[in-house]
């Protein structure tokens, strides 16, 4: 028999108030049915305005970039008091802007930030358009307080430049996909040994480009005997497992659309068998359009 852990989070994402009514992501815990409105995630995609300078490194993050945030500054930037960032690489540079890699505190390479700094005034920070949505949780930041996300590594990112003055209101995009109007990430944790889940329901009239996931374990000390193992499901199909003593992991992926597909209420679980655990967790990621 599975025991249920008192610890928990569910992070409830996608409500769109629309002219001719709501269009939502249900998610059912053991809360009960949420709604964006008490409590979750989400964030909208709007396009970055660049003017007629920045045709060349437009076209540059079309063709690279995937999830992405950005800020403009308005007013010029100096390329070389940029560098002061903490930056693992400069991959190219031009008399006009400079496009790197950021390295983000506590964490390894991989998990990198790309960054493209323009001098009229343009900061953007974002992953490849090959990763997927869910890489930019860093579960570092997670609260178990609040259930929340705090920030993410493309926000962490973002902050590297906080030295070149105050930094407007960021706003997010998605360049491999121009359509998309809104993100979402839905979280469900659980500490010490046991299961927890929610189901979700994305209705049929959703443009679905991408589902990501992200899947952690954290244990509360290494050296211990007892190997642990965490394991993330969606309808009983195992997605990803976390075995062993490595402190901690993160693992990270997306899913056909035979996963979550519309219409359907799916079961998201995130489960282990460590009685030492401090934190195990599950992220589900959605890029999209509403209707």
């Amino acid at each position: 028999m599975k025991m249920k852990s008192a610890v928990s989070g569910v992070s409830i994402i996608l409500m769109a108030v629309l002219t001719m009514g709501i269009v939502a992501v249900y998610i059912h815990g053991d809360e009960g049915t949420n709604t964006m409105g008490e409590k979750g995630q989400s964030y909208s995609l709007v396009h970055p305005v660049f003017g007629q300078n920045m045709a060349t490194a437009s076209t540059f993050l079309d063709n690279e970039a995937g999830i992405s945030l950005y800020v403009n500054l308005d007013r010029p930037i100096d390329l070389i008091a940029a560098k002061a960032a903490n930056w693992s690489g400069i991959e190219l540079e031009t008399a006009d802007y400079i496009v790197g890699s950021l390295h983000l505190p506590g964490l390894g390479a991989e998990d990198d930030v790309h960054c493209f700094v323009h001098n009229t005034g343009w900061i953007v920070t974002y992953y490849g358009d090959t990763e997927p949505l869910s890489k930019i949780v860093d579960w570092n930041l997670w609260s178990q307080s609040t259930s929340k996300l705090t920030t993410n590594k493309l926000k962490a990112g973002l902050n590297e430049f906080s030295f070149l003055g105050p930094l407007p209101i960021e706003k997010y995009y998605h360049f491999k996909w121009p359509n998309a109007t809104k993100c979402m990430l839905a979280f469900r944790t659980l500490a010490a040994g046991g299961e927890h889940s929610f189901n979700i329901t994305i209705p049929s009239d959703i443009t679905v480009y991408e589902r990501s996931w992200s899947h952690y374990a954290l244990r509360t000390y290494l050296g211990y005997s007892f190997s642990s193992t965490s394991n993330f499901a969606i309808d009983g199909t195992t997605i990803s497992t976390i075995s062993g003593k490595e402190n901690p992991v993160t693992n990270c992926g997306t899913l056909t659309d035979a996963y979550l597909y519309r219409g359907t209420a799916h079961n998201v679980s995130v489960s282990n068998n460590d009685a030492h655990a401090y934190l195990h967790g599950v992220c589900i990621g959605l890029v999209y359009q509403e209707p």
